[in-house]
């Protein structure tokens, strides 16, 4: 496994675990991650205030299923399953796109996010 892949997938264990410490040390202060559809969040401060909510919501788990990357970006395709306000299971496919910043270390400076919802599919009954 590649740094690239090990470091895509910690962003995405970062994300199940809520770990806010990993996000601020690798990313950029003026990200801007964008998630289709829903919303734009700009800069370090407003993505620390999204992690912050993220942590009053249900845990997640994060299935990753394929990661393709190369010297600027990288892809990370899987599932997302967590549970709604009534405690019903839900299944998310998602697609997301990272913006590699420049330098030495690896660190974020951009992300879109690709999110349905795909409960209703037979497979995840």
């Amino acid at each position: 496994m590649t740094d690239k892949e090990k470091f895509l997938r910690e962003v995405n264990r970062a994300y199940e675990k809520g770990d806010e410490q990993f996000f601020m040390e690798h990313i950029t202060d003026d990200i801007c991650w964008e998630i289709v559809g829903e919303k734009e969040i700009s800069g370090k401060t407003e993505f620390k205030e999204v992690l912050d909510r993220m942590k009053e919501m249900p845990p997640v788990e994060i299935q990753v299923e394929n990661v393709i990357f190369d010297d600027r970006q990288g892809v990370v395709r899987g599932v997302v399953v967590s549970r709604n306000r009534l405690g019903q299971k839900k299944h998310f496919g998602f697609c997301d796109i990272y913006k590699f910043a420049e330098g030495e270390k690896l660190r974020l400076s951009g992300i879109t996010s690709y999110v349905i919802d795909i409960s209703r599919h037979v497979q995840y009954k």
